[in-house]
């Protein structure tokens, strides 16, 4: 079975259908009089925010791949890694200074209670700065 030909109007050629041509409605340049409506404004501010979070998303994964931040993890744990050593080794000195300096147990003591409360001091810096996200 053969199809009639296409009439004219539908030719693949025809001039009169080159591009969309014609008339449409609400195309083309708006005046400066125009005032878009609400949803528009609403869409446009939507979409405003979400690009500058994406922005902002992008600018923190750089600075985390070029090491400009590191994660809060591992910064806790190098911290508490340095802080005990640094712990053990003051909490050596009054027995260091009793054996080497030949200073009375009462001082040693009282070194001791000194550097343990500076210590603690320390820790309770650590859990403030860290916060309660743990």
């Amino acid at each position: 079975m053969e199809l009639p030909d296409a009439p004219a109007h539908h030719a693949k050629n025809s001039s009169s259908h080159r591009g969309h041509g014609g008339s449409r409605r609400n195309a083309g340049r708006k005046s400066d009089t125009h005032i878009k409506p609400e949803t528009v404004i609403d869409y446009d501010e939507a979409r405003a925010r979400n690009e500058s979070i994406k922005a902002d998303l992008n600018t923190l994964e750089f600075k985390i791949k070029s090491s400009e931040y590191v994660a809060r993890n591992g910064v806790r744990q190098a911290s508490a890694t340095a802080l005990a050593s640094l712990a053990q080794t003051l909490r050596s000195v009054p027995d260091n200074l009793e054996r080497k300096l030949g200073i009375t147990p009462e001082v040693a003591e009282e070194v001791g209670r000194q550097i343990d409360a500076a210590l603690q001091d320390l820790a309770n810096e650590f859990e403030i700065m860290c916060g309660d996200d743990e």
